[in-house]
């Protein structure tokens, strides 16, 4: 019998700052098995080695668990929602052939809008953020910033009108702790509503604008085939959700990076040079996305010298990969110079993120804008604590209070 490890990588206190337990997991070895809330029995790989293999050979890995011998998907995709279940053709849940033929209609549409083209826009939605709080001496920045950039230019981008914006915050709202199966079970409705409304406005003759992402994806052909409207809904919603809730907490992460550590955020507003390096560390320390989506063992196996079975589950642990002593100097430093810096925030191999540019972008204008503005920003801790959310394999704080003025 398998016995599985105990370690905390759900509460706030994890959150706050996970490399000690990170320390610990790899400590025990490449991969480490735990019972995950709602999930079950998962292989975690936890050093940078197992992590990058894991991801990188589709061969012994697959992310479909019908590809290693399992039909539970799909015995439980039949019990949910027809609304519910769609979400489940994009193609993150596939293998290639199918996976190639999804991502290749949405790398189509992405071509038609460059992300260099994109910034003038995030900078405009930035500045327009941040002229509300001109005035104010303390604001929460999570609430009023790092949610509403990513939000709004994802929305902007796959081409959604702008009053519906604040009805996404409202119908996913219930999405932010998904270690409870019974928060999980009440954000649905708002879930459902999400499917109805883009399955309306990504029709043709829908609200969606024409020159924008949706209408993109919907006339995207390769080799004469088309995405169907299930597919098209699960895309949006799949685009949708990384496009937002990842960057945000990146946003939010990096910014209390830069603002517990005063010698780095000094640096960067007098190297300004430094953002792309600054971009990257944020990515590796705070690591936004934990853990990677689940892969199955497609064949019985010896693999990081242990013997495991056909479909046994896996998942990268990208908060210790990223902080592997054996890849990383001095990992748990907050370094904005760090080069080269190969953190596996975005993945790799044929998953790799499709929207890591669209991030990046988002995450040095967010920096550039707010410590031009409020080069005196600082943390507001005087009346509330730093909080994170007890979330598994995302990193999310409640709040980032700041004082924009000294």
């Amino acid at each position: 019998m398998i016995e599985t490890r105990d370690f905390d990588i759900l509460s706030p206190d994890f959150h706050a700052y996970p490399f000690p337990t990170a320390d610990r997991m790899r400590a025990e070895g490449p991969v480490v098995c735990m019972k995950l809330p709602i999930v079950g029995r998962t292989w975690l790989c936890v050093t940078h080695d197992a992590c990058a293999t894991l991801l990188k050979d589709h061969a012994s890995f697959a992310r479909d668990p019908a590809n290693a011998g399992s039909r539970t998907q799909a015995r439980i995709l039949r019990f949910l929602p027809r609304t519910i279940s769609l979400l489940a053709q994009n193609m993150l849940g596939h293998d290639d052939p199918e996976h190639r033929r999804l991502r290749g209609l949405v790398d189509q549409a992405f071509q038609r809008q460059t992300v260099e083209a994109m910034k003038p826009m995030i900078t405009q939605i930035a500045d327009r953020l941040l002229d509300k709080m001109e005035e104010r001496p303390e604001v929460d920045l999570m609430a009023e910033f790092c949610r509403d950039l990513p939000l709004s230019v994802i929305c902007a981008m796959l081409g959604l009108p702008e009053q519906d914006h604040d009805r996404f915050k409202n119908w996913l709202g219930g999405l932010k702790d998904t270690a409870n199966i019974g928060a999980v079970i009440r954000a649905i409705p708002g879930v459902i509503r999400v499917v109805r409304y883009l399955g309306s406005v990504s029709r043709s003759g829908g609200s969606a604008l024409p020159d924008r992402l949706i209408a993109a994806l919907r006339d995207a052909e390769t080799d004469g085939q088309r995405l169907s409207e299930d597919e098209l809904v699960s895309m949006i919603f799949l685009l949708f959700g990384a496009g937002q809730e990842t960057t945000t907490h990146l946003i939010s992460g990096g910014l209390l990076a830069l603002l517990s550590h005063e010698d780095q955020r000094r640096r960067l507003q007098s190297e300004p040079s430094l953002m792309p390096t600054c971009v990257e560390e944020c990515l590796r320390y705070v690591s936004p996305v934990q853990m990677t989506k689940p892969r199955f063992a497609t064949r019985d196996m010896v693999w990081q010298e242990r013997q495991f079975r056909r479909g046994d589950m896996f998942a990268g642990f990208l908060t210790a990969a990223n902080s592997d002593p054996a890849k990383f100097e001095d990992p748990h430093r907050f370094d904005i110079t760090r080069h080269p810096n190969p953190h596996l925030s975005f993945g790799t191999g044929v998953h790799f993120c499709l929207g890591f540019q669209l991030a990046r972008a988002e995450a040095a204008v967010a920096f550039e804008r707010l410590v031009t503005r409020f080069p005196d920003m600082r943390l507001d801790t005087s009346g509330r604590k730093i909080e994170w959310r007890r979330r598994l394999g995302i990193r999310s704080l409640a709040q980032l209070p700041v004082r924009l003025v000294a």
